[in-house]
């Protein structure tokens, strides 16, 4: 059975500054065809279709099948018939938008099971923004330290870091010491790929690796041991 594969991708999915991120996945799954779930969940549910539409346009234009999971609230979440719509999927991607509601949403759910079981059989996930903190060990957002779903321990995310990381604060840094955690500073549009300690920078940015109060910057094609 194939590993599984994880994608963070710090923001500005579905555009083509992106594309390089996901043709990469895309690639590494190294199957016949790809089919790829879009999940909107992190988005309002009034921008959620809109964020839906742009995912499925984007990967079609990558010559895979694409379709939305409309996974909005709660009982969504914990909706069999939708989530049965992940049978035969090779990629999920949680688009970006609200961190915390994303995390409510996924937590304890009937989907966040059937993504685990996904990639138990060596399916992809991909996480932007708001979908790639919430796969975290933990996660920073306005100002709080909240614990996340856990999917990569001792990992925190930070998308969207060429935006603010050089302004960050200085208990930022220390957490990674506090918490004996690795802090991943991802730009946008960039992504950090791969499983377990191997992981490879993809796209136009870097990725930040913040350990022991200490930084390095990784740059596409660089790779990453990460704990």
């Amino acid at each position: 059975m194939a590993d599984p594969l994880v994608a963070l991708v710090g923001g500005d999915e579905f555009r083509p500054q992106a594309a390089e991120v996901d043709k990469y996945v895309i690639q590494r799954l190294g199957r016949p065809s790809v089919r790829v779930a879009i999940l909107p969940t992190a988005a309002a549910p009034e921008n959620a279709p809109l964020a839906a539409e742009n995912g499925v346009r984007h990967f079609r234009g990558l010559g895979v099948q694409a379709a939305a999971m409309m996974v909005v609230d709660k009982p969504s979440a914990n909706d069999e018939r939708l989530v049965a719509q992940l049978d035969g999927v090779d990629l999920v991607y949680i688009a970006g938008g609200d961190p915390r509601h994303l995390l409510d949403m996924l937590r304890d759910s009937l989907l966040w099971r059937r993504i685990s079981g996904l990639l138990e059989a060596g399916g992809a996930l991909a996480g932007s923004s708001a979908g790639a903190m919430v796969l975290g060990e933990t996660m920073h957002f306005r100002g709080e330290r909240i614990e996340a779903l856990g999917l990569l321990p001792g990992i925190c995310v930070l998308p969207h870091f060429e935006r603010w990381g050089a302004d960050a604060p200085p208990n930022l840094w220390e957490s990674s010491l506090d918490f004996d955690l690795t802090l991943l500073g991802i730009d946008g549009a960039t992504g950090c790929v791969g499983w377990g300690g191997e992981w490879e920078v993809v796209g136009p940015g870097a990725v930040t690796v913040i350990r022991a109060g200490r930084s390095e910057v990784f740059r596409s094609g660089q790779r990453i041991d990460l704990p």
